[in-house]
Formats: structure tokens, sequence, C-alpha cells
């Protein structure tokens, strides 16, 4: 019995030791393992303009683990004036600098226009405004297709002056509705939308303006009743096209010839 009891405090201070030496070697392991650090690396000279995207790092040395000194903004114009061996721009930023190269674009390429992506995307524009002219059919035989938020894009406009549609997303949507019948004008040297209607017998106008603080597409709201500034260069919108079958079916091209322009 008490060779036994030897035997296992043997055994439980072979196994105290053994695992001592193996937390020391871990701990070793972990203490003298080679850092991360930064290359010697030879940097070809070159003179280019490039530009930067958005959210660019700007590093003070060449390697992704240093900190970032400051991000830069899309577009922001940088003189290059070398590229390192693992592909960082050398910069002159009011001293060196070091951008990583995908983050480096040659050339700004100007955004589309709302117009431009419409015309783009010229099929599911037309099959969009064909479903809500649909939809419309029955209380609007009449319909306009103007431009009055001057972003190219054409405003569905029903016969009553009581709703106006746009172009969002491969849908159409709603940007204005009236319980009661508006007389729209639109004056495109002041991009202003116009509407004139009567209350308790007298004559109201409003100015109204477009607001993305709730839809991302926008809504018409008032914004002033002081229209006269703008009276003067501002047409009253007539209903130039048929709701009907035809008209439906030449919505393509109807759309096509307006965004062509």
């Amino acid at each position: 019995m008490k060779k036994d009891i030897k035997k296992n405090r043997l055994f439980k201070n072979c196994f105290k030791k053994c695992a001592v030496w193996a937390a020391a070697v871990l701990i070793a392991a972990v203490v003298w393992q080679k850092p991360a650090v930064s290359f010697a690396l030879n940097v070809t000279p070159i003179s280019v303009e490039m530009y930067s995207t958005s959210g660019t790092p700007v590093y003070a040395a060449p390697d992704v683990y240093t900190p970032v000194v400051i991000y830069l903004d899309r577009f922001i114009n940088v003189r290059v004036t070398g590229i390192t061996d693992n592909g960082f721009f050398q910069v002159d930023l009011n001293g060196t600098y070091y951008i990583p190269g995908p983050y480096m674009v040659p050339k700004v390429e100007a955004e589309k226009t709302e117009k431009q992506k419409a015309l783009d995307d010229l099929e599911d524009f037309a099959k969009a405004y064909r479903i809500q002219l649909e939809q419309m059919e029955s209380y609007s035989a009449k319909f306009a297709l103007i431009d009055v938020t001057g972003d190219g894009i054409p405003e569905i406009i029903d016969a009553a002056g009581k709703e106006i549609y746009t172009y969002y997303n491969d849908h159409s949507v709603m940007m204005y509705y009236s319980e009661n019948p508006v007389t729209f004008y639109y004056s495109k040297k002041d991009n202003k939308l116009l509407g004139k209607y009567t209350w308790n017998k007298n004559e109201i106008w409003e100015v109204y303006d477009k607001d993305v603080s709730l839809l991302p597409w926008g809504q018409f709201r008032c914004i002033s009743t002081a229209a006269s500034p703008y009276r003067d260069n501002a047409a009253a919108i007539t209903r130039e096209y048929t709701n009907d079958e035809a008209t439906r079916a030449d919505i393509y091209n109807i759309l096509k010839k307006m965004l062509s322009l």
C-alpha cells in the first residue's frame, strides 16, 4: 500500500514538472518568435499624378502593419514619386508617405448622371412606366411625361394633377399626391415646379422643392406660396400623351428619345 502511495506521488511530481517544462517551452516560443518587420525595399522612381479612392490609407512606411497616418477622401489628386518592390506608391503629401497600390487610380471616372443611368437601364425603366400607366388607365386617360426635377428623368403626371411618379431602382415611385386637383407649371430656367389650385374661392400658388430627407427618390413639398419670382418663366404642363395600349407599347421609344436629347 505504501509503495502504491509513493508511486502516485512520484507520478504527480513528474506530471507537474512536465507541465511546467511544456509551459516554459511555449512561453519561450512566443517570446522568441520573430516579430513582423518592415522590409528594406527598393523604390523605383516615377513621376505621375494619380487619384485616391474612398478611404485611402496613408502610411509612414511601406508596410500595412504600421499605423495609418491619415485616410484620404475619394478623388484627391496625389503626386506619386516612386513605387516600392511590394507594391506601395511613394507619394508626396508635404513629406514622403506610402499608399498601397490598389487604393490609387490613374484617372477619375465621372459618376454617371441619373439620366445616363436611366438610359443604361432603359428596358426596366420602360417596363416600370408601362405598368404604372396600366394601373392609371381607369382614372387618367391622358398624362404628361416631363422632367420637373432637373435630373433629366421624365416624370409621369396624371390627368387631374393629383399624382406625380418618377423612376427609382427598377420601379415607378410616387413623388407627389394631392386630394385636390392642381394645375402644374414648370420653370426650366429656374428648375422650379409650381402648382395652382382654388381653395375657398381663393387662387393659391405653391412653389415645390424636391425633399430627399425621408425617401431616397424624393418627395415634392411646398416650400413657399410666393410664386411670382418664377411665374414669368413657367409654362403650364400639358397632358400630350394618351394613356392607351398603343402609347404604352411605344413607351420604350418615347423614353429613349427623351433621354437621348
